[in-house]
């Protein structure tokens, strides 16, 4: 397993050799000489160095974290014999690490619609009341199609949500797994029809403008208009009923994780694959991975067991000054700014207020 308390040699490099450059190049704007050079450069490396081996610190921490919480998943889970399987990310790395990918910054688990369903109406009576079920039926305003459990006392800052009123704890993600039909063309519409629908509905609530990326002008402007035209509430709806009707159509062959990240084919499985689960180490604990879980994850990311190259290897969102482990209160959940469209609807931006106090800046 790889060991997390050692900052990561490659990442190290990386950071250095950049920081390296960088000031070369205002070495050569100032006409320094050899000693000031490496003065300079001494200093620069120092400073990357500690910011990385910081940053470190504070990625592990944030890990162990979520760790808690999928434990407390997994307890409920195996007492109720519900299937729930580690996935993406958090998948490979119980693989390939045996934990977390040493960058990697969240849980990702699916479950089974029907045993996605029990949980979370187990969730109350039977979590720890420092968890909270975060879906679109605990936290107003929530629109997710899966589910975040949060830890409460805690703030975990993302620049989408910080307009508004949303549990911004620190989370685990968990998604419903459906069935959906054996045809791949019914499967494709299934996941462009919710595509579709999510890009609307975060559009709708401000929190990202993913269906007009890379997009042509006709389209955009027929789906503003769409967008303006339907009421939130019925694209909600909307979206339930088309997983409902993708459940009906199905031979119960294939599984799909509708509101998952990397879309089709990549999260359409055949139902075998993900099984009744297996055991599988992460971070020391036994946790659940799907029975066929080599055959699923190829075909989502093909040869996972390599490493990705050094400036693949991403941190989502670590920011000391929006990670906060203890003694946050409901107050500290409420918006930090306010948002709203541009005038240009042609592209994917925002006007962002900040309420305490100050100026309009624009914002992606």
């Amino acid at each position: 397993m790889t060991n997390p308390e050692i900052a990561n040699i490659d990442t190290l490099v990386n950071a250095a050799t950049k920081a390296s450059v960088s000031v070369i190049s205002s070495a050569l704007d100032e006409n320094c000489n050899k000693e000031q050079l490496k003065e300079m450069l001494e200093a620069n490396l120092r400073e990357t160095i500690t910011e990385s081996v910081e940053q470190k610190k504070l990625l592990r921490k944030l890990q162990l974290a979520e760790l808690d919480i999928l434990i407390e998943v997994d307890k409920i889970c195996r007492k109720h014999n519900l299937r729930y399987y580690l996935v993406g990310g958090s998948l490979i790395g119980a693989v390939r690490h045996g934990g977390f990918i040493p960058w990697d910054d969240d849980i990702d688990i699916s479950m089974p619609r029907p045993d996605f369903d029990k949980l979370m109406k187990l969730a109350k009576e039977e979590l720890p009341e420092d968890l909270f079920m975060q879906t679109k039926g605990t936290d107003k305003g929530c629109y997710f199609y899966y589910a975040k459990l949060r830890r409460t006392g805690t703030y975990f800052g993302e620049n989408k949500f910080e307009h508004t009123t949303l549990h911004k704890g620190i989370f685990i993600d968990i998604f419903p797994l459906d069935f959906v039909p054996d045809n791949t063309l019914m499967q494709k519409f299934f996941f462009k029809a919710f595509t579709c629908l999510i890009g609307m509905i975060c559009s709708k609530s401000k929190t990202g403008e993913p269906l007009y990326k890379n997009s042509k002008m006709p389209f955009i402007w027929f789906f503003r208009i769409v967008q303006a035209l339907t009421p939130k509430a019925f694209m909600l709806w909307l979206r339930v009923v088309l997983g409902k009707l993708a459940n009906a159509m199905s031979k119960k062959n294939y599984l799909a994780s509708l509101s998952g990240f990397h879309g089709f084919p990549q999260e359409v499985a055949p139902a075998k694959w993900w099984g009744d689960g297996v055991d599988i180490e992460f971070e020391g604990h036994t946790f659940r991975a799907p029975s066929e879980y080599h055959t699923l994850l190829t075909h989502m990311f093909g040869d996972y067991m390599e490493l990705p190259p050094v400036n693949k290897r991403v941190c989502h969102s670590v920011d000391k000054d929006k990670i906060i482990f203890s003694g946050c209160t409901m107050e500290d959940y409420q918006p930090k700014i306010k948002r709203k469209h541009s005038h240009n609807y042609s592209v994917s931006k925002y006007v962002v207020e900040e309420l305490y106090p100050s100026s309009d800046v624009e914002a992606k």
